[in-house]
C-alpha cells in the first residue's frame, strides 16, 4: 500500500468516525423506543451499543458513496461532522491561549492568501485549496484488474472545506475551510462554558435566587460572539463576491468575534479572570457545572 493510500485510508476512518459521533444523538432517539441500552461485545473493538453500531454503519455507507460520487454535499456532510467531533473533544483553557490561537491562525492565513503570490509565484492557499485530488480507489482497481465504474473514481475535493455553488459563476463554488469553522467553534464554545459557570457563581448559596442584574449582564458572552460570528462570516462573504477574489476569512471573523468578547469582558470586569484561570474550582460550585 502506497502512502497516498494509506493517508487516504486515515482520511476515510477519521470521517467515518466524526460523521458517525455526529448521527449517534438521532440514532440514539429514533432506537430509543425499540432498545434498552444494552451493549454488545465486539471482541477486541470494544462493547458498542445498537445506536452506536447504527451510526457507525451509516456514516460508513456515506463515506463510501462520497468516495465513489465526490458530491460536494457529501463532502459538507463529512466536514461538517469533522468540526463537530472536534470542538466537542477539544477545549480552550483560559481566553489568553484563545486570543492568542486565532491571532496567530489570522496572521498565518492573511499570509498565505495574500503574500505567498510574492515568494513563490503562486497564491499556495488557494492553489492547495482548489486543486482536486486523485481518488486512490481508481488507482486500487486498476491494479486488481476491476472493470466498470471503479476505474472511473471521480477526483475528490480535498482538503476538507465546505463548498457551496457560486450564485454568479455557473460550475463554480465558494468554499469555506474547516478551519473557519473549528476556530472560532472553540472560542464560543469556551465562553458559553464560562457563561455557565458565572451564571452558578450568581446564584446565591443561600436563598437559592440569582441577586438582581442589570439589563447589560444578562447579554451573554456566547449571545456576543455567536452574532460577531454571523457578522463577520457575512462580511468575507460580500468582500469574496465584491472583490472576485479568495478571501482569509480569518481576517474578519477574528476581528468581529474577539474584538467584541474583549470589549464586553472588559466593561463587565471579567477580562482578568477570563484571561488567566476562569475556571477556578469552587466548594460552593458542583464540578459538573465546571466542566460544561
Amino acid at each position: 500500500m502506497s502512502k497516498l493510500e494509506s493517508l487516504f485510508l486515515f482520511v476515510v476512518v477519521i470521517a467515518t468516525v466524526a460523521f458517525a459521533f455526529l448521527l449517534l444523538p438521532m440514532c440514539q432517539y429514533l432506537v430509543r423506543p425499540c432498545s434498552d441500552g444494552t451493549k454488545m461485545s465486539f471482541g477486541c473493538c470494544g462493547r458498542f451499543t445498537s445506536a452506536e453500531i447504527i451510526s457507525f454503519a451509516l456514516s460508513f455507507c456515506l463515506v463510501c458513496v462520497w468516495v465513489m460520487t465526490g458530491h460536494w454535499l457529501l463532502m459538507d456532510a463529512l466536514g461538517m461532522g469533522l468540526c463537530v467531533a472536534f470542538i466537542a473533544f477539544v477545549r480552550l483553557p483560559s481566553l489568553k491561549v484563545s486570543t492568542l490561537l486565532l491571532t496567530g491562525l489570522l496572521i498565518y492565513d492573511v499570509f498565505w492568501v495574500f503574500f505567498s503570490s510574492y515568494i513563490f509565484n503562486a497564491n499556495v492557499m488557494v492553489k492547495v485549496a482548489t486543486r482536486p485530488a486523485d481518488n486512490p480507489v481508481g488507482a486500487m482497481a486498476r491494479r486488481l484488474h476491476l472493470g466498470g465504474i471503479m476505474k472511473e473514481a471521480p477526483k475528490l475535493s480535498l482538503p476538507g472545506k465546505l463548498v457551496f455553488p457560486s450564485t454568479h459563476n455557473a460550475g463554480h463554488f465558494s468554499m469555506l475551510g474547516l478551519g473557519d469553522i473549528v476556530m472560532p467553534g472553540l472560542l464560543l464554545c469556551f465562553v458559553l462554558r464560562y457563561d455557565a459557570y458565572k451564571r452558578a457563581q450568581l446564584i446565591s448559596a443561600e436563598a437559592g435566587l440569582p441577586p438582581p442584574v442589570s439589563n447589560f449582564s444578562k447579554v451573554t458572552y456566547f449571545h456576543c460572539s455567536l452574532i460577531g460570528y454571523f457578522l463577520g462570516l457575512l462580511t468575507a462573504t460580500v468582500s469574496s463576491e465584491f472583490f472576485r477574489a479568495a478571501q482569509p476569512a480569518l481576517l474578519y471573523l477574528v476581528p468581529f468575534t474577539l474584538l467584541p468578547l474583549l470589549l464586553m469582558a472588559y466593561m463587565k470586569g471579567d477580562l482578568r479572570r477570563m484571561w488567566s484561570e476562569p475556571f477556578i474550582a469552587s466548594g460552593s460550585l458542583p464540578s459538573k457545572l465546571i466542566g460544561v
